[in-house]
């Protein structure tokens, strides 16, 4: 789950070594094609795992959201909850928004990693064309992929939560809590937006320099 246009161009290198220093044992040690494909394989592994958990996470959070929100919409439910309660719900709401999103932005990191050096591991087994290296781009100039996405669902619910806090109660009329909702999200989507730049522009290129430097 992590569409950002990765450079595909081959690191130059006859072998591999020591890849994101997993193991010092391995280090100085060539790696048999056979234990490339073993290497290969843990790191399909630990991707799937990362990608599964953050779809889930993703598909969840908003889920769980509005479902509270069902809950309030409800004025004999809302009524029963003093405007201090409502804002302290939505100041834990945002405080665990707000967590998640910070996971989401290191989880894109760690899964883009994989996806780098699972493409240079695909070009040492002679070019297989595996998940990594055949990964269709994003749409939209390549702006349109699954951080973008995550750059929506996130800013959204914390604005979500941002706007139950500043209402203080669902009865309440409160023109600012809107606008503070509207910057929350706003500076959550550029947010996104810079950290997908600067993984494109500074991270990717640190991690293939790194695997070159192994070769």
């Amino acid at each position: 789950m992590n569409g950002i246009a990765i450079p595909s161009g081959k690191i130059k290198g006859k072998d591999t070594h020591l890849i994101f220093n997993w193991s010092d044992t391995m280090s100085g040690t060539t790696l048999e094609p056979e234990h490339l494909r073993t290497v290969y394989k843990e790191l399909c592994t630990s991707y799937r795992s990362i990608d599964d958990f953050r779809t889930k996470l993703l598909s969840l959070l908003p889920l769980a959201t509005g479902g509270l929100f069902f809950f309030i919409a409800d004025p004999e439910k809302a009524g029963k909850f003093e405007p201090s309660i409502w804002q302290a719900i939505g100041l834990f709401g945002l405080a665990i928004a707000l967590g998640l999103f910070c996971f989401e932005l290191y989880g894109i990191r760690k899964c883009t990693c994989l996806i780098v050096t699972g493409r240079y591991l695909e070009q040492k087994l002679d070019d297989i064309p595996g998940q990594f290296s055949e990964r269709p781009p994003g749409v939209f100039f390549g702006l349109i992929n699954e951080p973008f996405a995550a750059g929506i669902i996130y800013p959204a619910v914390m604005a979500a939560w941002t706007f139950l806090a500043a209402m203080g109660s669902p009865k309440a009329i409160n023109p600012q809590a809107l606008d503070c909702a509207l910057g929350v999200f706003i500076v959550g989507l550029l947010l996104t937006l810079c950290f997908m730049y600067w993984l494109v522009k500074t991270e990717i290129r640190r991690i293939q320099d790194n695997l070159a430097k192994k070769t």
